[in-house]
């Protein structure tokens, strides 16, 4: 055993944050605070950590440590991107709404010369890892960004959409979906593929329900107010129209409800993530906590498609879990998601980072529950933000505002290695 110690002025050991009333509450007498250790340091074996806590408790089992003018804290999440669309950045323009951008998507994704898209996920990829991500919720169409995430060391989820504007045509896309999965092969370990729905507005309610029984899943809901119009509305607003343009029948996709939340949420389960959720009203919000079902959000999306944000306190002040991700760089500028955290800090001066950090480091939403926390035993990514100040008081606060307002890249201290590879189970569709 060759073991690696290193101490900082600040250790966070990630997972779910504690509630507190105001920024730089007070540090307890072991020197902890809110996941913050103060003058901590941690225990290495190769990738694996052997302990967490005091620099005084760790030096003495561990020998002296060296000392890092940093934060140490674990590797980070993004729980959902679009790595396939990566060549797309710059292609699509926002802030005209979803169904727009949707026509203007498609219009131009023909555009995609041989190879680039390969290239493209090969450096978003690489991107990833600067921005300390050792995890994702990735949602593909082809399967092509699984050799990228494999060869990068990140574990997660591959959420593979099934989707089609008719019965016969979503039977169809389910059965390649399927073929493709099995050409494939087993995923590395660490990453697992799932059977997932795109939205409300691109599958059948029959097919969506069928889909989000089956276990595991990831569901694009409430990112425009034209879904709210396409579940209560007869003849589907701007959704419906957009339907008529592409020569596809509104009434064969319809999935009928007071609001986007309010039609699936009887078919939500904690095990599924609901991304965007932009526009929600009071009894959205109380429907999405009582089924425990993640939101991921991603606000840069959000803000340059739709030109709105997700209700963050209200999501918070109802004890729904959540997560953070980037959604494609077609609509976001970067990959990075502590970015994404720090829009929302500039937005809601009154959440503490403490509150916000935790976001990113949602392993467990996308299958990866090593990922996010430092424990003992595990091998989840550990990473330093570096200081370029003499003193920091509130290393969240720091991380978000540095390493997410300036998109700074992370050093790696150890990477993400998981147990063992993650295998199917009752509530998995990856080897259906």
């Amino acid at each position: 055993m060759s073991v690696r110690v290193h101490s900082a002025p600040w250790v966070l050991t990630g997972g779910p944050s504690t509630p507190v009333a105001e920024r730089g509450s007070a540090t307890s007498n072991r020197g902890e605070r809110d996941g913050a250790i103060a003058d901590g340091a941690i225990a290495l074996d190769g990738n694996t950590l052997l302990a967490v806590g005091p620099r005084a408790e760790v030096e003495a089992r561990f020998g002296k440590a060296e000392r890092l003018d940093a934060v140490i804290l674990p590797a980070l999440v993004n729980a959902h991107l679009h790595l396939e669309l990566s060549h797309m950045k710059g292609w699509v323009a926002g802030g005209e709404g979803l169904p727009a951008w949707i026509q203007l998507f498609v219009a131009a994704r023909p555009r995609t010369r041989e190879g680039e898209p390969e290239q493209a996920m090969a450096m978003a990829a690489e991107d990833l890892v600067r921005a300390g991500v050792a995890a994702v919720g990735d949602i593909t169409n082809t399967l092509a960004s699984l050799r990228p995430l494999a060869e990068a060391g990140i574990a997660g989820t591959l959420f593979h959409e099934v989707f089609g504007f008719a019965p016969s045509r979503f039977e169809a896309s389910l059965a390649a979906a399927r073929a493709a999965r099995a050409a494939a092969g087993a995923p590395p370990p660490g990453l697992r593929i799932v059977e997932s729905p795109h939205a409300i507005y691109s599958t059948g309610a029959a097919a969506l329900e069928a889909l989000l029984r089956g276990g595991p899943g990831s569901l694009h809901l409430a990112e425009d107010p034209a879904e709210r119009d396409f579940c209560a509305t007869e003849g589907g607003g701007a959704f419906g129209r957009m339907y008529a343009s592409l020569g596809a029948h509104f009434e064969e996709l319809r999935v009928a409800g007071r609001s986007p939340v309010a039609a699936v949420a009887a078919h939500l389960r904690p095990h599924h993530l609901a991304v965007h959720c932009v526009d929600l009203d009071d009894e959205d919000v109380a429907l999405l906590a009582a089924t425990g079902a993640t939101v991921v959000l991603c606000p840069r999306s959000n803000s340059y498609i739709v030109g709105r944000l997700p209700r963050l306190e209200a999501l918070l002040a109802a004890g729904v879990p959540l997560a953070v991700g980037t959604d494609s760089l077609a609509s976001s500028p970067s990959l990075a998601p502590l970015a994404e955290l720090a829009l929302l800090w500039r937005e809601h001066p009154a959440v503490p980072a403490a509150r916000l950090l935790p976001l990113a480091w949602n392993g467990a939403a996308v299958g990866a529950s090593h990922v996010g926390r430092l424990v003992p035993g595990a091998a989840p990514g550990v990473l330093a933000a570096p200081f370029d100040v003499a003193r920091v008081d509130d290393p969240f606060e720091y991380v978000v505002s540095k390493f997410g307002g300036e998109e700074r890249a992370f050093t790696w201290l150890a990477r993400q290695s998981p147990a063992s590879p993650l295998t199917p189970d009752s509530s998995d569709r990856s080897s259906r």
